[in-house]
């Protein structure tokens, strides 16, 4: 078995035009692309040639990308609060939004993946591609400085931080949904996830359904499980417009009687338990009396009060 093949010349310059960077030190581009089982493979069957994998550059990228992008929201964003301010950030930082940078690049394309990941996986997961982006930013950065990664992070996110930067962050679905049903009155939505195979691309595929008030209100799939968590609270949102469904309105009726009916019979409890005291109370009085009557006429001398 001879050792995977890595990037020839030809294929980092197509790359560097991609992402509009020339690297001094394209090694650093290589390891920005180097997924951690293909690693594991090299070192399998060529020992005496080290590589590493992103992992050391994907943290230091996601340091600088969480930096640049809170200044930038920081000074676009005079009138946000910490609350709204974190809320933005965490918007354009996250999987989703750095997965779909990474495919408007192609970086799908160029990802060095051991055989066994790429064979399950017949396209980069989201979280991988995530990743590599954030580790090309770690390139970019000990290649480049600070200002060339400032300039990169604009160049392929500036369009998101600005659009976060003016209008701000729509709520999750999943908290959206949240707060109009606890606003009804009704308890907390309750969602159960399963896995439901892989799709033709080789992604895990979930399945999710939100319940209301023990009652099934929507379903939603999706390539994680948040995704098909907020599909369902999306549809299950839809289904509220006309107002609280009638199954979840008789459910939560029917919760809220048996509540009350639970609490007068904790009610009727302690009432009985009180007359229930009362009455060994009354029990031990009486068996005192009884005692006290039947004691010799000399020893009742204890029983009375002295002056």
């Amino acid at each position: 078995m001879s050792a995977p093949e890595t990037f020839p010349e030809s294929q980092m310059l197509e790359l560097e035009s991609k992402l509009g960077v020339s690297f001094t030190n394209r090694n650093l581009l290589r390891q920005a692309l180097t997924h951690e089982s293909f690693v594991n493979e090299w070192v399998s069957v060529d020992t005496n040639r080290e590589i590493r994998s992103y992992e050391r550059l994907e943290y230091l990228g996601d340091a600088v990308l969480t930096y640049i992008v809170a200044k930038a929201l920081f000074e676009r964003s005079g009138a946000a609060n910490e609350g709204e301010l974190s809320m933005g950030r965490a918007h354009i930082v996250c999987k989703d939004s750095l997965s779909q940078a990474a495919k408007r690049l192609g970086l799908g394309d160029h990802i060095l993946l051991g055989k066994g990941e790429a064979a399950y996986h017949s396209i980069p997961r989201d979280s991988v591609l995530e990743d590599t982006f954030e580790a090309i930013i770690g390139a970019v950065h000990e290649d480049q400085g600070f200002d060339a990664t400032r300039e990169f992070v604009f160049e392929h996110l500036g369009d998101q931080i600005e659009h976060v930067a003016r209008n701000g962050v729509e709520k999750d679905p999943k908290s959206a949904f949240q707060e109009l049903v606890q606003g009804s009155g009704l308890q907390t939505p309750r969602y159960e996830t399963r896995s439901a195979g892989f799709n033709s691309d080789g992604q895990q595929i979930y399945f999710a359904k939100v319940f209301v008030e023990g009652s099934a209100i929507a379903s939603g799939s999706g390539t994680s499980k948040s995704k098909a968590q907020k599909t369902a609270a999306e549809r299950a949102t839809e289904s509220f417009a006309a107002g609280v469904p009638s199954k979840v309105a008789d459910s939560a009726a029917r919760r809220k009687r048996g509540t009350q009916t639970r609490g007068d019979d904790r009610v009727g409890t302690r009432r009985g338990s009180v007359q229930l005291s009362f009455k060994r109370v009354g029990g031990w009085l009486s068996q005192i009396g009884l005692r006290r009557s039947q004691v010799p006429k000399r020893r009742q001398l204890i029983f009375k009060r002295t002056d």
